[in-house]
């Protein structure tokens, strides 16, 4: 086990002598694993995929960026919940005004929903395409798998990211199929990453370029991230945190860096077997009938899994995320994991339904586009306390950022909030 520590610290650290410290050591393994979901939502399989149908491999470079970008926000998230041993929600109440808590929480409460919803369309949609099962009736059967997983964990944080991990794993084995399958060439793939200027001077690709961005970076899932380290690092003592914050640090970039991959193997899917029409494809009926024509009906019943596992995986780190939420923000309503479980999809359920019904069940992926919309509008409302607090040396000791470091978190908080009200703009006008 000490072995393991010292690996995963990046080998600069001497083992731990204490064996609970090492074993509240090993707990911060597998945090990142929670958070690296919600980067390959069906959200994030629109945005990807209208950028490589569209664009070929011109986007490829915004995945990655966006991707590092996050990553820095994780990591800063979770070296304020090892620093203080608080999570970002429960510092935000105590260190903020009352105005600026009730915005944030309000914001992460919206974000959970958005996520909900995304997970019921996304699973209804990959029902459909399964199983030609209704929409309506997909959405209810995404329902009851949610409380199916959740009876699986029944609250146990290690059932959870084991189960995570399942799911993540089956999405990561299914592109490694479908990358096997369009068999891409990889001097085309570098080709291609060289023009993203040309395709971020085109208009609809910069504006694909901000939804890839806008869909990356999730807010719940910094209050996730630190509520889940927050809570293991109490029972660390003072000289442990900064090894703590080490082996957080290298759990997070796997994970996340895991995430990225499965994100990059989805543009280079729909750029290989996708692009050249002339259309860009953000439809993921449209997408899963593509590839089906090139890559044949095993790639398509691939995909159409994968896209079930991804939207079901979000469902645990949701309800975790609204328990941070309400814990942190004092919010007492006395109401258990399932229950919360229960409203949440209830209410998301009665909007897709009100809005298919609407639409007669037409372009259900702007449900999707809705729910980042919605998380779009939730994330100012926890970067700019997450910066804030992180600056604060009374709060985060030798640990607050400083000089270069403080202001690179600023200046891209302040971006992504500027591209994504942009963004937004577009969206309604």
């Amino acid at each position: 086990m000490t072995r393991f520590i010292y690996a995963i610290s990046g080998g600069k650290t001497a083992y731990p002598q204490d064996a609970q410290v090492t074993a509240n050591l090993r707990r911060v393994v597998g945090s990142g694993i929670l958070v690296a979901v919600g980067y390959i939502d069906p959200g994030n399989w629109a945005t990807d995929i209208a950028g490589g149908s569209g664009f070929g491999y011109g986007l490829l470079l915004v995945v990655i960026a966006s991707a590092l970008l996050a990553l820095g926000f994780q990591v800063l998230v979770s070296r304020l919940a090892l620093a203080t041993g608080e999570d970002l929600a429960t510092l935000t109440a105590r260190h903020l005004s009352p105005r600026t808590a009730k915005a944030a929480w309000l914001a992460g409460e919206a974000a959970i929903l958005a996520t909900a919803l995304a997970e019921l369309i996304g699973g209804a949609i990959a029902l459909r395409l399964l199983f030609n099962l209704p929409l309506l009736g997909g959405v209810a059967v995404t329902g009851v798998g949610t409380f199916a997983v959740l009876a699986l964990t029944r609250g146990n944080a290690d059932r959870h990211e084991r189960v995570i991990a399942v799911l993540l794993s089956v999405v990561a084995a299914s592109f490694v199929f479908l990358l096997f399958k369009a068999n891409p060439a990889w001097t085309d793939v570098a080709h291609g990453m060289t023009q993203t200027g040309h395709a971020l001077r085109d208009p609809q690709g910069f504006l694909i370029a901000l939804g890839i961005l806008g869909a990356t970076l999730m807010p719940h899932n910094l209050y996730l991230h630190s509520g889940s380290l927050a809570q293991r690092a109490r029972a660390l003592p003072a000289d442990a945190r900064d090894l703590a914050m080490r082996v957080a640090r290298n759990d997070t970039v796997v994970s996340l860096g895991v995430a990225m991959l499965i994100n990059s193997a989805i543009m280079i899917v729909a750029a290989a077997s996708l692009s050249g029409s002339g259309l860009i494809v953000s439809s993921l009926d449209d997408a899963h009938a593509v590839i089906g024509q090139t890559l044949g009906i095993g790639a398509a019943i691939v995909f159409a899994v994968a896209l079930y596992a991804a939207g079901q995986s979000s469902t645990i780190t949701g309800v975790l995320a609204g328990r941070i939420l309400s814990r942190g923000f004092q919010v007492n309503s006395g109401w258990s994991d399932r229950r919360r479980a229960l409203v949440t999809r209830l209410i998301a359920g009665a909007v897709a339904a009100a809005l298919l019904a609407f639409t007669g069940g037409q372009d259900p992926d702007q449900l999707l586009v809705l729910s980042q919309v919605i998380l779009s509008l939730a994330l100012p409302f926890a970067l700019g306390p997450l910066v804030v607090l992180a600056c604060r040396k009374p709060l985060m000791g030798r640990h607050a950022l400083r000089g270069a470091w403080a202001w690179a978190a600023v200046i891209a908080t302040v971006g992504i909030i500027l591209l994504d009200g942009y963004l937004l703009v577009d969206m309604v006008v």
